[in-house]
């Protein structure tokens, strides 16, 4: 749920992303759908949380908890699948350190969270060994640019640098 709220909070820092896109119109929406990616045996499906940006992180991880399980107890209904404004994906539980998702169509991005790995780097001038995650972001150049995409994953970046054991989770 952390990623998510990242997101959540790079999505109202750069409003933009948080967007649909025909070939007629782009349309920046308030409510921040979110499509999470679920893997099942033989497909994925991408259910709904809807208003997203409501939630606390605890919220958050029972809305992914529930959907997901709904997903694999084939119990989601076509309401459950539709309407996400911008799709998370993790393909970092199958181990990936770097993948690049496709878009869901109309949306103007997807954000694909890595495995976690341990890795060395510079501690105050020492070389220690940290947990790290690459975040790969696919984007619509119809809709954003390098730069527009760049400050989106830099707002989830600080979000996620930022936390610590204040942080709230409800």
């Amino acid at each position: 749920p952390y990623v998510m709220a990242a997101a959540i909070s790079a999505l109202r820092e750069n409003p933009h992303v948080n967007a649909t896109f025909n070939e007629t119109e782009l349309i920046v929406h308030r409510d921040i759908n979110l499509g999470i990616s679920v893997g099942l045996e033989d497909t994925l499906v991408v259910p709904v949380i809807k208003r997203a940006d409501g939630l606390s992180i605890a919220g958050l991880a029972r809305a992914v908890n529930d959907v997901a399980n709904r997903a694999r107890n084939k119990q989601l209904k076509a309401d459950d699948l539709a309407g996400a404004t911008f799709t998370v994906n993790n393909s970092g539980t199958f181990g990936t350190l770097f993948s690049y998702s496709v878009i869901n169509p109309g949306q103007a991005g997807i954000l694909t969270m890595e495995a976690i790995v341990e890795r060395p780097v510079a501690i105050k001038g020492m070389i220690g060994i940290k947990p790290m995650m690459y975040l790969c972001f696919s984007f619509d150049h119809r809709v954003l640019d390098g730069l527009q995409a760049a400050r989106f994953l830099t707002s989830c970046r600080k979000w996620l640098e930022a936390l610590s054991i204040e942080t709230p989770v409800y």
